[in-house]
């Protein structure tokens, strides 16, 4: 091949290897640039107070959705206003899990 030593011919082809490896690797990477992970900066919600929050604010919390908002309306009602957070225990639909993953985002006035 081209008058090359056999030494000669690894070389080149070791260089050609590499090279073919590092441009479908760039092809790749800019092929699916957009499945690289994003991360955010944590989100620092404020607490929402049960007493005062209507249902747009209650469905801004993680986890509550406009149902769940409505049912806590209700029960807020029906015991003129809560006096702890471990009251939503007793909202149809809030489990230990769920208020687990709720209260650190709601308190009491």
């Amino acid at each position: 091949m081209f008058g090359l030593t056999a030494e000669e011919r690894k070389v080149i082809l070791f260089l050609a290897g590499v090279l073919l490896l590092g441009i479908g690797i760039n092809f790749l990477a800019k092929r699916y640039a957009s499945i690289r992970p994003v991360f955010s900066a944590p989100c620092n919600l404020a607490k929402v107070d049960l007493n005062s929050a209507d249902k747009d604010l209650l469905t801004g919390v993680p986890g509550i959705g406009e149902k769940l908002a409505l049912r806590i309306l209700e029960r807020r009602r029906q015991i003129n206003g809560f006096s702890s957070v471990e009251e939503l225990k007793d909202v149809k639909g809030i489990g230990g899990s769920k208020f687990k993953r709720l209260e650190e985002y709601l308190y009491c006035r």
